[in-house]
Protein backbone atom coordinates (compact mmCIF):
# COMPACT_ATOMS: atom_id res chain seq x y z
CA UNK A 1 0.00 0.00 0.00
CA UNK A 2 2.70 2.30 0.92
CA UNK A 3 4.80 1.90 -2.23
CA UNK A 4 1.57 2.31 -4.27
CA UNK A 5 0.88 5.65 -3.06
CA UNK A 6 4.80 6.47 -3.35
CA UNK A 7 4.95 5.78 -6.71
CA UNK A 8 1.35 7.37 -7.32
CA UNK A 9 2.95 10.32 -6.05
CA UNK A 10 6.12 9.77 -8.04
CA UNK A 11 3.71 9.87 -11.52
CA UNK A 12 1.83 12.72 -10.22
CA UNK A 13 5.47 14.61 -10.00
CA UNK A 14 6.47 14.11 -13.19
CA UNK A 15 2.71 14.74 -14.75
CA UNK A 16 3.04 18.56 -13.19
CA UNK A 17 6.91 18.84 -14.37
CA UNK A 18 6.62 17.92 -17.66
CA UNK A 19 2.94 19.96 -18.02
CA UNK A 20 5.38 23.47 -16.62
CA UNK A 21 8.24 22.13 -18.15
CA UNK A 22 10.07 25.61 -19.12
CA UNK A 23 9.04 27.08 -15.58
CA UNK A 24 10.41 24.29 -13.89
CA UNK A 25 13.71 23.86 -15.71
CA UNK A 26 14.57 27.61 -15.96
CA UNK A 27 15.03 28.13 -12.30
CA UNK A 28 16.88 24.91 -11.93
CA UNK A 29 19.24 25.93 -14.16
CA UNK A 30 19.93 29.34 -11.99
CA UNK A 31 21.43 27.16 -8.86
CA UNK A 32 25.05 25.06 -10.16
CA UNK A 33 26.00 23.43 -7.25
CA UNK A 34 22.36 21.66 -6.48
CA UNK A 35 22.51 20.71 -9.78
CA UNK A 36 25.72 19.09 -9.70
CA UNK A 37 24.98 17.66 -6.49
CA UNK A 38 21.99 15.68 -7.57
CA UNK A 39 24.00 15.02 -10.65
CA UNK A 40 26.65 12.76 -8.13
CA UNK A 41 23.88 11.11 -6.26
CA UNK A 42 21.98 10.27 -9.56
CA UNK A 43 25.53 9.20 -11.99
CA UNK A 44 27.09 7.33 -8.33
CA UNK A 45 26.22 3.89 -9.36
CA UNK A 46 29.24 4.36 -11.76
CA UNK A 47 31.60 4.11 -9.00
CA UNK A 48 29.05 2.44 -6.48
CA UNK A 49 29.68 -0.76 -4.49
CA UNK A 50 26.15 -1.97 -5.15
CA UNK A 51 25.56 0.09 -8.50
CA UNK A 52 21.61 -1.51 -8.60
CA UNK A 53 21.01 -0.20 -5.01
CA UNK A 54 22.53 3.28 -6.15
CA UNK A 55 20.99 3.73 -9.21
CA UNK A 56 17.09 3.14 -7.45
CA UNK A 57 17.99 5.50 -4.71
CA UNK A 58 19.63 7.93 -7.17
CA UNK A 59 16.13 8.00 -9.25
CA UNK A 60 14.02 8.50 -6.09
CA UNK A 61 15.67 11.27 -4.89
CA UNK A 62 15.64 12.80 -8.43
CA UNK A 63 11.87 12.41 -8.15
CA UNK A 64 11.76 14.26 -4.53
CA UNK A 65 14.19 16.92 -5.51
CA UNK A 66 12.12 17.45 -9.04
CA UNK A 67 8.96 17.73 -6.23
CA UNK A 68 10.45 20.38 -4.76
CA UNK A 69 11.67 22.16 -7.86
CA UNK A 70 7.99 22.10 -8.83
CA UNK A 71 6.77 23.89 -5.50
CA UNK A 72 9.47 26.41 -5.86
CA UNK A 73 8.47 27.02 -9.15
CA UNK A 74 4.33 27.07 -9.25
CA UNK A 75 4.14 28.84 -5.59
CA UNK A 76 5.50 31.59 -4.15
CA UNK A 77 7.13 31.28 -0.30
CA UNK A 78 3.71 32.67 1.36
CA UNK A 79 1.74 30.16 -0.41
CA UNK A 80 4.55 27.68 0.06
CA UNK A 81 4.07 28.34 3.95
CA UNK A 82 0.31 28.14 4.26
CA UNK A 83 0.27 24.71 2.58
CA UNK A 84 3.35 23.33 4.71
CA UNK A 85 1.63 24.72 8.02
CA UNK A 86 -2.01 23.12 7.05
CA UNK A 87 -0.29 19.78 5.82
CA UNK A 88 2.12 19.68 8.36
CA UNK A 89 -0.69 20.70 11.11
CA UNK A 90 -2.47 17.66 10.16
CA UNK A 91 0.72 15.43 10.93
CA UNK A 92 0.99 17.06 14.42
CA UNK A 93 -2.99 16.47 15.29
CA UNK A 94 -2.61 12.60 13.53
CA UNK A 95 0.02 11.81 15.72
CA UNK A 96 -1.37 13.29 18.90
CA UNK A 97 -4.39 11.28 18.49
CA UNK A 98 -2.56 8.09 16.86
CA UNK A 99 -0.32 7.69 20.53
CA UNK A 100 -3.74 8.70 22.87
CA UNK A 101 -5.25 5.83 20.99
CA UNK A 102 -2.61 3.24 20.59
CA UNK A 103 -0.48 4.08 22.75
CA UNK A 104 1.17 0.57 22.80
CA UNK A 105 2.86 1.65 19.53
CA UNK A 106 2.87 5.59 20.18
CA UNK A 107 5.20 5.10 23.04
CA UNK A 108 8.30 3.52 23.84
CA UNK A 109 9.44 1.11 25.82
CA UNK A 110 12.57 -0.38 27.41
CA UNK A 111 15.37 1.71 27.48
CA UNK A 112 13.54 5.22 26.60
CA UNK A 113 10.11 4.01 28.11
CA UNK A 114 7.58 6.79 28.56
CA UNK A 115 9.37 8.73 25.89
CA UNK A 116 6.84 9.66 22.77
CA UNK A 117 7.31 8.54 19.23
CA UNK A 118 4.30 8.61 17.42
CA UNK A 119 3.40 6.90 14.42
CA UNK A 120 7.36 7.07 13.59
CA UNK A 121 10.02 4.38 14.68
CA UNK A 122 12.18 6.12 16.69
CA UNK A 123 11.17 8.98 18.97
CA UNK A 124 14.25 10.91 17.86
CA UNK A 125 12.73 10.95 14.43
CA UNK A 126 9.38 11.92 15.83
CA UNK A 127 11.32 14.96 17.77
CA UNK A 128 12.78 16.20 14.55
CA UNK A 129 9.15 16.12 12.34
CA UNK A 130 7.28 18.09 15.51
CA UNK A 131 10.19 20.81 15.26
CA UNK A 132 9.50 21.21 11.66
CA UNK A 133 6.42 21.45 12.20
CA UNK A 134 5.97 23.51 14.89
CA UNK A 135 7.29 26.82 12.62
CA UNK A 136 5.08 26.91 9.96
CA UNK A 137 1.89 27.34 11.80
CA UNK A 138 3.36 29.64 13.84
CA UNK A 139 4.41 32.22 11.35
CA UNK A 140 1.79 31.69 9.40
CA UNK A 141 0.11 33.04 12.80
CA UNK A 142 1.96 35.95 12.89
CA UNK A 143 0.78 37.48 9.69
CA UNK A 144 -3.08 36.04 10.16
CA UNK A 145 -5.77 38.06 11.42
CA UNK A 146 -8.53 36.23 11.45
CA UNK A 147 -10.18 33.13 13.46
CA UNK A 148 -6.95 30.50 11.73
CA UNK A 149 -4.90 32.53 13.76
CA UNK A 150 -5.72 31.26 16.76
CA UNK A 151 -6.05 27.46 15.42
CA UNK A 152 -2.30 28.10 13.98
CA UNK A 153 -1.00 28.93 17.66
CA UNK A 154 -2.59 26.23 18.83
CA UNK A 155 -0.68 23.90 16.18
CA UNK A 156 2.22 25.14 17.31
CA UNK A 157 1.83 25.03 20.62
CA UNK A 158 0.64 21.30 20.50
CA UNK A 159 3.69 20.01 17.97
CA UNK A 160 6.20 22.12 20.80
CA UNK A 161 4.34 19.89 23.72
CA UNK A 162 4.90 16.71 21.50
CA UNK A 163 8.52 17.83 21.48
CA UNK A 164 8.53 17.68 25.10
CA UNK A 165 6.66 14.80 25.56
CA UNK A 166 9.72 12.97 23.07
CA UNK A 167 12.15 13.80 25.65
CA UNK A 168 14.62 14.49 22.72
CA UNK A 169 17.00 17.11 24.52
CA UNK A 170 18.66 17.66 20.75
CA UNK A 171 15.18 18.76 19.52
CA UNK A 172 14.26 20.74 22.29
CA UNK A 173 17.75 22.41 22.63
CA UNK A 174 17.28 23.26 18.87
CA UNK A 175 13.57 24.23 18.96
CA UNK A 176 14.81 27.18 21.44
CA UNK A 177 17.75 27.94 20.01
CA UNK A 178 15.48 28.70 16.78
CA UNK A 179 12.83 30.26 18.99
CA UNK A 180 15.36 33.05 20.38
CA UNK A 181 16.81 33.43 16.86
CA UNK A 182 13.78 34.39 15.45
CA UNK A 183 13.84 38.21 17.03
CA UNK A 184 17.53 38.26 16.40
CA UNK A 185 16.70 37.43 12.68
CA UNK A 186 13.99 40.20 12.83
CA UNK A 187 16.08 42.76 13.52
CA UNK A 188 17.54 42.61 10.04
CA UNK A 189 15.41 44.61 9.13
CA UNK A 190 16.53 47.90 10.38
CA UNK A 191 18.98 50.20 9.30
CA UNK A 192 22.88 49.52 8.75
CA UNK A 193 23.39 51.98 11.57
CA UNK A 194 21.20 50.06 14.38
CA UNK A 195 22.07 47.08 12.87
CA UNK A 196 25.56 46.55 12.44
CA UNK A 197 26.26 48.19 16.48
CA UNK A 198 23.73 45.43 17.26
CA UNK A 199 25.30 42.41 15.48
CA UNK A 200 29.00 43.66 16.53
CA UNK A 201 27.48 42.91 20.18
CA UNK A 202 25.48 39.91 19.08
CA UNK A 203 28.92 38.02 18.24
CA UNK A 204 30.63 39.81 21.56
CA UNK A 205 28.10 37.77 23.78
CA UNK A 206 28.01 34.35 21.54
CA UNK A 207 31.66 34.32 21.07
CA UNK A 208 31.63 34.69 25.33
CA UNK A 209 29.12 32.06 25.72
CA UNK A 210 30.67 29.98 23.14
CA UNK A 211 34.27 30.18 25.37
CA UNK A 212 32.57 29.44 28.23
CA UNK A 213 30.19 26.53 26.65
CA UNK A 214 34.00 25.08 25.22
CA UNK A 215 35.60 25.75 29.06
CA UNK A 216 32.55 23.18 30.58
CA UNK A 217 31.88 20.73 27.43
CA UNK A 218 32.02 17.93 29.58
CA UNK A 219 29.46 19.44 32.23
CA UNK A 220 27.20 20.35 30.56
CA UNK A 221 26.63 16.87 28.27
CA UNK A 222 26.11 15.32 32.07
CA UNK A 223 23.89 17.88 32.99
CA UNK A 224 21.69 17.03 29.73
CA UNK A 225 21.99 13.68 30.38
CA UNK A 226 24.25 12.81 27.44
CA UNK A 227 27.96 11.17 27.76
CA UNK A 228 30.76 13.56 26.15
CA UNK A 229 30.95 11.29 23.21
CA UNK A 230 27.50 11.99 22.29
CA UNK A 231 26.33 8.22 23.04
CA UNK A 232 29.34 6.86 20.95
CA UNK A 233 28.58 9.26 18.16
CA UNK A 234 32.70 10.68 17.79
CA UNK A 235 33.01 6.92 17.78
CA UNK A 236 31.23 6.71 14.92
CA UNK A 237 32.34 9.71 13.19
CA UNK A 238 36.47 8.47 13.45
CA UNK A 239 35.67 5.50 12.15
CA UNK A 240 33.74 6.90 9.20
CA UNK A 241 36.18 9.51 8.27
CA UNK A 242 38.63 6.61 8.15
CA UNK A 243 36.34 5.57 5.11
CA UNK A 244 35.47 8.46 3.41
CA UNK A 245 40.03 8.98 3.27
CA UNK A 246 40.06 5.95 1.64
CA UNK A 247 37.77 7.39 -0.88
CA UNK A 248 37.80 10.87 -0.46
CA UNK A 249 36.42 12.80 -4.02
CA UNK A 250 33.18 10.19 -4.75
CA UNK A 251 32.64 8.20 -2.32
CA UNK A 252 31.27 4.32 -2.48
CA UNK A 253 27.78 5.90 -3.89
CA UNK A 254 24.83 7.11 -2.57
CA UNK A 255 23.15 4.60 -0.06
CA UNK A 256 25.59 1.93 -0.84
CA UNK A 257 28.10 2.38 1.83
CA UNK A 258 25.92 1.13 5.09
CA UNK A 259 24.58 -1.77 2.86
CA UNK A 260 25.77 -5.13 4.71
CA UNK A 261 28.68 -7.25 3.41
CA UNK A 262 30.17 -3.74 2.42
CA UNK A 263 32.59 -1.33 3.86
CA UNK A 264 30.49 -0.53 6.21
CA UNK A 265 31.60 -3.53 7.72
CA UNK A 266 34.65 -2.05 9.14
CA UNK A 267 32.92 0.29 10.81
CA UNK A 268 30.53 -2.27 12.41
CA UNK A 269 33.91 -3.89 13.83
CA UNK A 270 35.60 -0.94 15.35
CA UNK A 271 32.40 -0.26 17.40
CA UNK A 272 31.44 -3.58 17.58
CA UNK A 273 27.99 -3.04 17.40
CA UNK A 274 26.06 -2.24 13.90
CA UNK A 275 24.63 1.13 12.52
CA UNK A 276 22.88 2.29 9.61
CA UNK A 277 24.06 5.92 9.45
CA UNK A 278 26.93 8.11 10.60
CA UNK A 279 24.15 9.75 12.66
CA UNK A 280 25.86 13.49 11.53
CA UNK A 281 24.96 14.21 7.84
CA UNK A 282 27.82 15.86 6.65
CA UNK A 283 30.02 12.72 7.07
CA UNK A 284 27.37 10.81 5.84
CA UNK A 285 27.03 12.41 2.46
CA UNK A 286 30.75 12.46 2.85
CA UNK A 287 30.77 8.86 2.54
CA UNK A 288 28.13 8.23 0.37
CA UNK A 289 28.79 11.10 -2.70
CA UNK A 290 32.58 12.07 -1.43
CA UNK A 291 33.65 15.17 -0.11
CA UNK A 292 33.07 16.82 -3.70
CA UNK A 293 29.24 16.03 -2.96
CA UNK A 294 29.60 17.31 0.72
CA UNK A 295 31.36 20.83 -0.46
CA UNK A 296 28.34 21.29 -3.09
CA UNK A 297 25.98 20.56 -0.68
CA UNK A 298 27.87 22.92 2.43
CA UNK A 299 28.13 25.97 -1.14
CA UNK A 300 24.26 25.64 -2.07
CA UNK A 301 23.31 26.11 1.94
CA UNK A 302 26.20 29.29 2.19
CA UNK A 303 24.35 30.98 -0.89
CA UNK A 304 20.68 30.13 0.16
CA UNK A 305 21.66 31.43 3.78
CA UNK A 306 22.83 34.94 1.90
CA UNK A 307 19.80 34.93 0.00
CA UNK A 308 17.51 34.23 2.70
CA UNK A 309 19.17 37.27 4.42
CA UNK A 310 18.57 39.69 1.24
CA UNK A 311 14.81 38.63 1.09
CA UNK A 312 14.27 39.06 4.93
CA UNK A 313 15.52 42.84 4.45
CA UNK A 314 13.56 43.13 1.60
CA UNK A 315 9.98 42.06 2.84
CA UNK A 316 8.22 42.87 6.03
CA UNK A 317 6.15 39.63 6.27
CA UNK A 318 6.54 36.79 8.59
CA UNK A 319 6.92 34.06 5.89
CA UNK A 320 10.42 35.99 4.81
CA UNK A 321 12.02 34.33 8.46
CA UNK A 322 10.76 30.76 7.24
CA UNK A 323 13.91 30.50 4.62
CA UNK A 324 16.23 31.71 7.30
CA UNK A 325 14.81 29.14 10.29
CA UNK A 326 14.93 26.21 7.92
CA UNK A 327 18.21 26.85 6.84
CA UNK A 328 19.21 27.54 10.49
CA UNK A 329 17.78 24.10 11.72
CA UNK A 330 19.37 22.00 8.15
CA UNK A 331 22.86 22.01 9.92
CA UNK A 332 22.11 22.13 13.24
CA UNK A 333 20.39 18.75 13.36
CA UNK A 334 22.90 17.49 10.83
CA UNK A 335 25.62 17.91 13.50
CA UNK A 336 23.77 14.89 15.27
CA UNK A 337 21.70 13.24 12.53
CA UNK A 338 21.58 12.84 8.71
CA UNK A 339 19.07 14.50 7.14
CA UNK A 340 20.47 15.52 3.74
CA UNK A 341 19.55 14.06 0.65
CA UNK A 342 17.31 11.56 1.79
CA UNK A 343 14.78 10.09 -0.87
CA UNK A 344 11.07 10.42 0.09
CA UNK A 345 11.72 13.05 2.93
CA UNK A 346 10.02 16.07 3.38
CA UNK A 347 13.05 18.16 4.58
CA UNK A 348 14.88 17.22 1.89
CA UNK A 349 11.56 18.47 -0.17
CA UNK A 350 11.86 22.17 1.71
CA UNK A 351 15.10 22.77 1.42
CA UNK A 352 14.82 22.19 -2.17
CA UNK A 353 11.56 24.24 -2.79
CA UNK A 354 13.02 27.01 -0.34
CA UNK A 355 16.53 26.95 -2.26
CA UNK A 356 15.30 27.62 -5.60
CA UNK A 357 12.39 29.75 -4.67
CA UNK A 358 14.96 32.57 -3.35
CA UNK A 359 17.08 31.80 -6.44
CA UNK A 360 13.92 33.19 -8.18
CA UNK A 361 13.41 36.09 -5.60
CA UNK A 362 16.96 37.38 -6.52
CA UNK A 363 16.33 36.79 -10.17
CA UNK A 364 13.50 38.75 -10.28
CA UNK A 365 14.56 41.48 -8.17
CA UNK A 366 18.08 41.93 -10.73
CA UNK A 367 15.58 41.77 -13.38
CA UNK A 368 13.48 44.70 -11.95
CA UNK A 369 16.95 46.85 -10.53
CA UNK A 370 18.37 46.37 -13.98
CA UNK A 371 14.78 47.64 -16.02
CA UNK A 372 14.58 50.34 -13.42
CA UNK A 373 17.75 51.36 -13.92
CA UNK A 374 17.53 51.29 -17.88
CA UNK A 375 14.06 53.42 -17.37
CA UNK A 376 16.05 56.34 -15.26
CA UNK A 377 18.55 56.33 -17.59
CA UNK A 378 16.21 56.82 -20.82
CA UNK A 379 14.55 59.73 -18.37
CA UNK A 380 17.63 61.90 -17.90
CA UNK A 381 19.16 61.11 -21.17
CA UNK A 382 16.33 60.93 -23.70
CA UNK A 383 18.13 58.38 -25.57
CA UNK A 384 17.60 54.16 -25.23
CA UNK A 385 20.86 52.68 -24.33
CA UNK A 386 20.98 49.26 -26.09
CA UNK A 387 23.56 46.16 -24.65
Amino acid sequence: MVSLLQYGIYATTLFFIIARFKSVVRPALRDPFLLVLIGLIVTSFFWSDFPSISRKAGVFALITTLFGLYLASRFSLKEQLRIIAWALGIVVVFSLLYTLVLRGSGIENGTHSGAWRGPLLHKNLFARLMLVCAFPPLLAALDLRNKYRYLAFGVAGLATALIILSTSKTALVIFLTLIILLPLYRALRWSDNLAIPFFITLILIGGSMATFTVASWDNLLFSLGKDPTLSGRTEIWEAVMHKIWERPWLGYGYQAFWIEGGESDYVWRVLRYRVYQAHNGFYNIGVEIGLLGALFFVISVVFAYIRAIRYMRSSKTSEALWPLIYLTFLPMYNYTESTIVEPNSIYWVLFVSITFSLRNIQTLTTRKESERFREESVSQTGVESFP
